[in-house]
């Protein structure tokens, strides 16, 4: 197990710089720009302008651009000025042929005054180590904002997969077990229901009902606002999680209910569950112990990529709730221009992506003993 989830960490990581490749690429067709977001409805004069741009480096290439982002530029451009910022590479290229030493600033020797300087360590030091740079609405480190984010979106994740695993494979099983009964009819119109609702139309539908006509829970939010800004513990506001768990539950318990189902009913077909029935075992026992283990299998395929799903933010169930999670967030940052937020949330569903699909071969290993990933 250990060798083969080192090796599928290994094959990971040419995944990973291909899709920050192909991201940052599409980032780059985007309409305008951080300059043009900073210097938007001001007086900043075209020479200005032209320095802001040298300073951000928006004017290199775009291989120099998305090197810099994924490596940093500390190693790489100068600061002439000594105000922490990159100075443009065409300064750079003017008094490179006077440094005696590269690394080292150059000083005038009559007045002492530095005229240039590598730039500071940690000013721009790339993702690779864990910079992402600064929020151009937020005005603050792009991680913090991430960071900040994670809780909200892992809550109601982590509840709504909950739910609609354990609700999903009991019906499943419900269904199988009475195959062709009414709770089985019963079951698969409403998971074809289910599924033909969309989530911001079921979210919708439960805050007119539920919120505005009934008034019995929050019309969205986390919790009441506080001057902390911050919530209390989440048993103290479960009211407003039972809504967007309701409506991000719904597709995995219609989803899992039916791949339970389907894959039960295979099960009992097989050989060793007559040979479970010849000898005498209950109808329980064969099929919660013998039958449903094995059954698992198929859920496990979804099960990962589901994780990856919810964790990297349901972006149309946060954005109907107003709830304060990754995924609004990734709504809200491409209108604002804020690009670095993008890129970072970008970055973070990715690397949840590969760990999900990572976690269903493991799970395939743990529900059935007879698979063996090495």
């Amino acid at each position: 197990m250990v060798k083969y989830i080192i090796r599928r960490l290994l094959q990971s990581i040419p995944i990973f710089f291909g899709i920050t490749l192909i991201s940052y690429w599409l980032m780059s067709l985007a309409p305008g720009g951080p300059v043009e977001i900073l210097a938007f409805n001001n007086r900043m004069k075209p020479r200005e302008r032209e320095e802001l741009k040298y300073i951000l480096g928006v004017n290199d290439s775009l291989p120099v651009q998305y090197l810099r982002w994924l490596l940093g530029d500390d190693w790489m451009r100068w600061d002439r000025d000594g105000d922490g910022l990159a100075d443009s590479a065409v300064l750079v290229d003017l008094y490179a042929p006077l440094l005696s030493e590269a690394g080292k600033p150059l000083v005038d020797e009559a007045t002492g005054e530095v005229l240039i300087r590598p730039l500071p360590p940690g000013t721009a030091r790339g993702i690779i180590r864990g910079d992402f740079g600064s929020s151009i609405y937020y005005k603050r480190a792009a991680i913090d904002v991430l960071v900040e984010r994670l809780p909200a979106t892992v809550e109601l994740g982590m509840t709504s997969l909950l739910v609609g695993l354990i609700l999903g494979v009991a019906i499943g099983i419900l269904a199988a077990v009475n195959h062709g009964g009414w709770f089985d009819q019963s079951s698969r119109i409403g998971a074809v229901i289910v599924n033909s609702i969309p989530n911001f139309g079921l979210g919708l539908l439960m805050l007119l009902v539920f919120g505005s006509i009934l008034g019995i829970l929050p019309l969205g939010g986390r919790c009441k606002t506080t001057l902390s800004d911050t919530c209390p513990p989440i048993q103290e506001r479960l009211e407003y999680l039972i809504l967007p768990t309701i409506v991000l539950a719904a597709g995995g318990v219609a989803g899992y209910s039916r791949f339970m189902r389907a894959s039960m009913l295979d099960v009992v077909s097989q050989d060793y569950i007559r040979t479970a029935r010849s000898k005498g075992l209950s109808e329980r026992l064969i099929w919660l112990r013998h039958g449903m283990r094995n059954a698992l299998i198929p859920i496990a395929t979804f099960l990962g990529p589901s994780i990856t799903f919810l964790l990297s933010g349901a972006a149309v169930t946060e954005s109907v709730f107003s709830w304060p999670g990754v995924g609004r967030l990734l709504v809200q940052a491409p209108g604002r221009r804020d690009y670095t937020v993008v890129m970072i949330v970008v970055v973070y569903a990715a690397i949840a992506n590969i760990l999900g699909y990572l976690l269903s071969d493991m799970l395939y290993a743990l529900i059935d003993p007879r698979i063996r990933l090495e």
